[in-house]
C-alpha cells in the first residue's frame, strides 16, 4: 500500500512540475489576440533558455530591446501589446508608456511605479505606486479613479451610487483583497453581478 501511495504522489508531483514549467516562459505578445492565444514571439522556456528584455525606461525611448539568441531587437512600444518574464510577469503597453499588469477580472488593474524626490535637501526619494485600469485586455487604460471608474460605466448610477458608498477616495480603489485574492474594485464589481 506504502509502494502505491508513494507512485501517486511522485506522479502527482511530476505532474504539478511538469505544468508549472510549462507555464515558464517569457516572450513578446506583438497583439492581444496574441496574448489570448498565448502566442508570443521570441519565446523561450525558462527553464532551458534565457533572454533579455529591457523597457529603456530611463533614456525616454519608444521600444523595448529584446536579446534573443544572441541577437538584439528593437520593438516600437505602440506596435506591441506587451510581454511576460519568466516570473510569469506581464507588461503591457499603451503609446510609449508601459504597464504592469497586477490583476484581471472585470477590471483589467495595472500599476506603475515612479520614483520622486522626497526632500530636495537630504536628496533623498521615494516610490510611488499609481493604479491604472481598462475594462478589457485591450481597452483603453485610463488612471484608476472614482471619476474614470464611474465614466466606464456611464449609464449605471445605481452602481456609482454603490461605488461612493463603498470607495471613500481613489486611493482605495488600489487596495488589495488578500483574501480574495484580487483588488477590492474587482471583488465588489463581481458581486454586484458587473461583467
Amino acid at each position: 500500500m506504502k509502494t502505491i501511495v508513494r507512485k501517486v504522489v511522485v506522479v502527482g508531483l511530476s505532474l504539478i512540475s511538469s505544468v508549472s514549467m510549462f507555464a515558464q516562459k517569457s516572450g513578446v505578445y506583438k497583439t492581444y489576440a496574441d496574448y489570448s492565444t498565448g502566442k508570443m514571439e521570441y519565446e523561450i522556456d525558462c527553464a532551458k533558455e534565457m533572454h533579455k528584455i529591457k523597457l529603456n525606461d530611463f533614456f525616454g525611448k519608444d521600444f523595448i530591446t529584446v536579446v534573443h539568441e544572441g541577437k538584439s531587437y528593437d520593438l516600437k512600444k505602440a506596435e506591441t501589446w506587451g510581454f511576460q518574464l519568466c516570473d510569469e510577469k506581464t507588461v503591457r503597453f499603451q503609446g510609449k508608456e508601459d504597464y504592469d499588469l497586477s490583476d484581471k477580472g472585470t477590471l483589467w488593474i495595472y500599476s506603475k511605479q515612479t520614483t520622486v524626490p522626497s526632500s530636495p535637501k537630504s536628496g533623498s526619494s521615494k516610490t510611488i505606486t499609481t493604479f491604472y485600469f481598462s475594462k478589457s485586455g485591450d481597452g483603453v487604460i485610463k488612471e484608476l479613479t472614482l471619476l474614470n471608474l464611474k465614466s466606464a460605466f456611464p449609464e449605471n448610477h445605481k452602481l456609482h451610487d454603490a461605488i461612493d458608498a463603498q470607495f471613500k477616495d481613489d486611493a482605495s480603489l488600489g487596495e488589495f483583497d488578500q483574501f480574495h485574492k484580487k483588488f477590492k474594485i474587482n471583488h465588489f464589481l463581481d458581486a454586484q453581478g458587473i461583467k
